[in-house]
């Protein structure tokens, strides 16, 4: 009997995943398309970086696939056709902050789930049950503490900065190097007339932790700022199901918390609310964790 395979798909603000395991739970394969958040791309745009995550993990791989795991960032995606491909398998769609949760290798979730990606989400699990979820507004209406948001408090105090608003700061010439602009003036058609797609603005956070870890105090303080602002929000979630002295698993997911600056600035303010609260980050990609979790739901029939 030809033993079958298990595929994961993550689609996100910045990038998508495909993960493939055996039956016995081994990866096999992973692959990266671009970006498939509706929020932010059109569904052509969503289904080129689907298929290119998708041809990249099975390529070599002629197993039958026996479940697909799914997870998209935003609001809504076309799995018809991607059932289609893979040959109509079985389908478990995975809450995005369940997928954060179990990144972490956490065999259960208990705690809070904190996604800092291109966008931010928060989710609170009881005993593997999801029953708070917070933020995930997008960029326009919220995403506190999210690469987009940090993105754009330094791309702004680079704007204070030129015009003598502010302090002056080397992220001004981050904005320069990035946009590939001499005068920040022309942000403004770059911005306004032609259109600057949100993963690209949301991939300057990782200029703006370089700058920061250059020494540069403003960069540093956005980087502090949105980490509290996001922790504030993760403790909205948290106080609706835990006791200050409770234990549980704080989640911490997604590309900010790559900053050390923003980790220690939300650990902090997390810690000083809820003392036992044991901090874990991702010990495998997105899209692995969704594979396991349609594995999961596999096997238990």
């Amino acid at each position: 009997m030809q033993m079958g395979v298990i595929v994961g798909l993550e689609g996100g603000g910045t990038k998508t995943g495909c993960t493939v395991l055996s039956e016995q739970g081994e990866r096999l394969a992973y692959a990266e398309g671009g970006p498939a958040n509706l929020n932010f791309v059109d569904e052509a745009t969503q289904r080129r970086s689907f298929e290119d995550a998708l041809r990249g993990a099975l390529a070599g791989i002629d197993a039958p696939v026996q479940a697909l795991g799914y997870c998209v960032a935003g609001t809504r995606a076309n799995w018809d056709w991607v059932l289609q491909r893979l040959g109509n398998p079985p389908a478990y769609p995975i809450e995005e902050s369940r997928m954060a949760m179990l990144s972490t290798g956490a065999e259960r979730a208990h705690g809070v789930a904190v996604v800092a990606g291109t966008g931010a989400l928060i989710g609170g699990f009881v005993d593997d049950e999801l029953r708070v979820q917070m933020s995930g507004w997008g960029a326009l209406l919220g995403d506190e503490g999210s690469a987009y948001d940090v993105a754009m408090r330094a791309i702004r105090a680079a704007v204070r900065a030129w015009d003598g608003r502010d302090r002056e700061t080397a992220l001004v010439e981050a904005v320069q190097r990035y946009f590939g602009v001499q005068d920040l003036r022309e942000l403004v058609p770059l911005f306004y007339e032609r259109g600057v797609p949100r993963h690209t603005v949301a991939a300057f956070a990782t200029h703006v932790a370089d700058t920061a870890r250059a020494g540069d105090t403003r960069a540093k303080v956005i980087l502090r700022q949105a980490g509290r602002e996001l922790a504030r929000d993760a403790l909205a979630c948290a106080r609706k199901l835990f006791e200050r002295d409770d234990e549980f698993t704080v989640a911490m997911t997604g590309g900010m918390f790559k900053s050390r600056i923003f980790r220690t600035a939300f650990q902090r303010a997390f810690k000083a609310r809820f003392p036992c609260a044991v901090f874990r980050e991702p010990v495998m990609p997105p899209a692995e964790a969704v594979a396991r979790a349609a594995l999961q739901r596999l096997r238990a029939g």
